[in-house]
């Protein structure tokens, strides 16, 4: 299959000329106007048709321009990001609606076919991205219509196909927003990407879980607010992910603790709720055992336990509250008068 070529990596399309360009956003506006008040009542039907025949004129017009310019050229580009996320989403749901199909069915419509402009679901993908970039309200309106929800569970489907080029990276550009992760947590979505790096998978679809960790990884540096953090208690399952899985290499289970390892860290300056929850449900006992038990016989066993022991060093300064000697030990050095910490050698 062809889909999905990465999208941020894609080549720029040709430049086009000032003319071109002028010509093409006077086209845009004018379809977009007709769309928004038709001369006569339009079906359903007739209204996607009409948004379908605007993504490759707006992606002409912007496809190489500065993202601020989408607004200051295209007053309606809200209402436009709304239309385009509702397509967006209405065309995933009704392919998802057999779920013996689904996953094939959306990856058939997001594809590139005979070429880009005449492949709907891949001109949707490539606007949606487009428009991601124009900023914080673009990106609300995109939460608002349940675009980051439903991409996760796309993501999350991919998991049953065989092998596939890499999972769009929109995603990521959503979660640099902190919306993005509040709808996840408020959808409940947020515990599929975390089900997602913590569980097995063939070899060919490594991609669609190492994908997943790269969302988690930015929602937990852009995305970590206070009703993300409360919503966040499926570190248990993460761990017991880990612990039955005997089908897990040391390399894939350290893997998936970086994962888990860059949230505990990020969340720590928000709440302490994590690092309490990765205590209760015995996530430390288990790094023990599983350093310990590890033979490490294999080199890509002891690279692994080395990767492993520097996450459990980092571990150490994550927190609220800072560490203190416990208890006060009679003669001990730092609690003499005058006591200073001698400089390394």
């Amino acid at each position: 299959m062809n889909m999905v070529k990465r999208i941020m990596g894609r080549p720029r399309q040709e430049e086009c000329s000032p003319q071109d360009n002028a010509l093409g956003l006077m086209h845009l506006r004018r379809l977009f106007s007709e769309l928004c008040h038709p001369p006569r009542h339009m079906t359903q039907k007739e209204q996607e048709e009409k948004l379908y025949m605007m993504l490759p004129v707006f992606n002409r017009v912007f496809g190489n321009a500065p993202p601020s310019s989408m607004m200051e050229k295209f007053s309606d580009l809200l209402q436009f990001t709304t239309q385009v996320s509702r397509l967006m989403v209405t065309e995933i749901r009704r392919r998802a609606s057999n779920k013996s199909t689904a996953s094939r069915a959306i990856v058939q419509f997001l594809e590139v076919n005979q070429s880009e402009e005449a492949s709907r679901g891949w001109m949707l993908l490539t606007t949606i991205n487009l428009l991601a970039s124009s900023g914080q309200k673009t990106v609300d309106c995109m939460t608002t219509m349940s675009v980051p929800s439903t991409l996760v569970k796309c993501l999350y489907l991919f998991f049953d196909l065989p092998h596939m080029a890499e999972a769009p990276a929109i995603l990521v550009k959503l979660c640099t927003f902190v919306s993005p992760a509040e709808e996840l947590a408020q959808k409940d979505d947020l515990q599929l990407l975390f089900s997602a790096i913590t569980s097995w998978c063939p070899p060919h679809n490594l991609p669609w879980r190492r994908s997943a960790g790269e969302v988690l990884t930015t929602i937990s540096r852009h995305g970590l607010s206070v009703n993300v953090v409360k919503y966040i208690h499926c570190l248990s399952t993460c761990v017991q992910n880990m612990q039955q899985s005997d089908d897990l290499s040391p390399l894939e289970i350290v893997e998936m603790f970086a994962g888990l390892s860059c949230f505990l860290k990020d969340s720590s300056d928000v709440s302490q709720t994590l690092l309490d929850d990765f205590r209760m449900c015995q996530g430390y006992a288990f790094l023990c055992d599983l350093m310990l038990l590890e033979q490490a016989k294999e080199d890509e066993s002891k690279d692994a336990l080395k990767d492993l022991v520097n996450l459990v060093t980092c571990l150490c300064t994550y927190g609220v509250t800072e560490l203190k000697p416990a208890g006060l030990t009679t003669g001990a050095p730092f609690l003499l008068p005058g006591f200073v910490l001698p400089q390394p050698s």
